[in-house]
């Protein structure tokens, strides 16, 4: 989930002296044996521990290679959750436990068969979208296409929709004054959609190489029959009715919602603090994937990560100022619902929290950070990348970007960054596809994002506090 800048920035270690920071005499005299020979030494132990040491893909391929997908309220969810938390107690954390939050009615994946009957009468690539329901037999029904820009252009159309599939090279938008009243126009176009009864809907998959697509939620708008099919098969469908042939389908989706509303989990390990325990570090990461693939890429390798900063921390018996706390989120691909969640439940202890970190770009590495816009936030980094001078060249750019769990944190107004990465074939290929697999991650890379993560961490656990912002919406 979160890509956009490709620039570099390296974080890290504060260095703990004098003149750099400024927490009390009387602390540095008291704890003076819990503090580490510097932050440019204990960077040097993190690399060293997780070039060495790392359990890095022995658990990317145990999560996704041995329990697979994991779709937010499936059981593989479970399974994974369960096999994180017994991992996070032997690498040394306290307080493992599990967060229960509202998910809605969970949703199971089922068959997708699609025929062409005219023309070439070939089978068709398609996947019944995440969170629809649907009809109970095979549907026989016409394609019409639709590129639509605003509610009126559907409400125009929508007659010639009833009963038919429609190939949705486009959907209604809302417009800036539309924007004002967003949930008026929400239902108004609700309203539209019911009305127009069609079939089926075709949304088409903007990657190449028939590689398929996947999104949708509790809250999804098209709530039957909704699907993607791959963009060489809409292509297809689209020149038969450019030569006057009005494609004929048959289809069959057995994706099922469940029958009563179930919970979905986060879950949340700590790693204690020192002088500023009360106050967290947040290092976060969504263990829930789409269910094409096995997630390695989105966002296995950011669970990993995670983990293993964790497992490299106790190794090297560390003692952070302020508590590292885990959290591996659920519900991120439906709406970063897991992260708002969790904001809700620890709303008391948000002006406590120093940061939040999260790694959602894929497999590449990692190349800098976006600062979010804020000069303070710019400078700290700025001073953290100089620990990691050896791994890469890292940029601080001054951007904000959305699009992962770090986004829930920064609209309630805390210091909340994510990594740029080099992109390889992640937008490409692998995200939210069939193709999200162990395959597409390296080793190396791994190391380095778990080497750059872990100094970015350890500069927010010992460096001198970052102020908060207002709350605010990104877009």
């Amino acid at each position: 989930m979160t890509t956009l800048f490709s620039r570099k920035l390296k974080l890290v270690l504060f260095v703990l002296s004098a003149n750099l920071l400024p927490f009390s005499i009387g602390y540095a005299q008291q704890q003076v044996t819990a503090v580490q020979p510097s932050s440019a030494n204990i960077s040097q132990d993190l690399f060293a521990e997780i070039a060495q040491n790392n359990q890095l893909m022995l658990n990317l391929e145990e999560m996704c290679d041995g329990i697979g997908p994991r779709l937010t309220g499936s059981q593989q969810l479970r399974q994974a959750q369960q096999w994180a938390m017994e991992k996070l107690k032997s690498y040394g954390a306290v307080n493992v436990h599990e967060e229960a939050y509202e998910l809605g009615r969970a949703w199971t994946r089922g068959v997708a068969r699609v025929r062409l009957l005219n023309a070439n009468g070939m089978l068709l690539d398609v996947q019944q979208q995440a969170w629809s329901d649907s009809s109970p037999r095979k549907t026989f029904a016409e394609v019409v296409v639709m590129n639509v820009k605003t509610l009126d252009e559907f409400k125009e159309i929508a007659p010639r929709l009833r009963g038919k599939i429609v190939l949705a090279l486009s959907t209604p938008k809302a417009t800036p004054e539309q924007e004002k009243n967003f949930k008026q126009y929400s239902d108004e176009l609700n309203k539209a959609i019911r009305a127009a009864d069609f079939a089926a809907i075709f949304f088409v998959s903007g990657r190449e190489g028939n590689i398929q697509d996947m999104f949708g939620g509790p809250n999804t708008r098209y709530k039957k029959n909704a699907a993607i099919i791959t963009k060489e098969h809409a292509n297809l469908l689209q020149r038969l009715v450019a030569r006057g042939i009005t494609p004929k389908l048959e289809f069959e989706f057995g994706g099922r919602l469940s029958k009563d509303v179930v919970k979905a989990y986060n879950v949340v390990a700590d790693f204690p603090g020192t002088e500023l325990s009360d106050e967290t570090v947040v290092l976060g990461a969504h263990q829930d994937s789409w269910d094409l693939g096995t997630g390695a890429t989105d966002n296995g390798v950011g669970t990993v990560v995670t983990m293993e900063i964790l497992r490299a921390m106790h190794a090297l018996k560390l003692k952070p100022k302020r508590t590292l706390r885990v959290v591996l989120f659920s519900g991120e691909e439906q709406g970063l619902l897991g992260s708002k969640a969790y904001l809700k439940a620890h709303a008391a202890e948000q002006p406590k929290i120093q940061a939040m970190l999260t790694q959602d770009a894929g497999g590449g590495r990692i190349t800098g950070f976006l600062d979010m816009k804020v000069d303070e936030w710019f400078a700290s980094l700025n001073e953290a990348k100089e620990q990691t001078k050896e791994l890469s060249h890292l940029d601080i750019t001054y951007a904000a970007g959305g699009g992962s769990d770090h986004q829930a944190f920064f609209e309630q107004g805390i210091p909340a960054f994510a990594p740029i990465q080099d992109p390889l074939d992640y937008r490409s290929h692998t995200w939210h596809s069939q193709v999200d697999t162990v395959d597409h991650v390296s080793k190396d890379n791994l190391i380095q994002n778990a080497q750059v993560m872990a100094a970015m961490t350890w500069a927010m656990l010992n460096n001198r506090k970052l102020p908060h912002q207002a709350p605010q919406v990104l877009r």
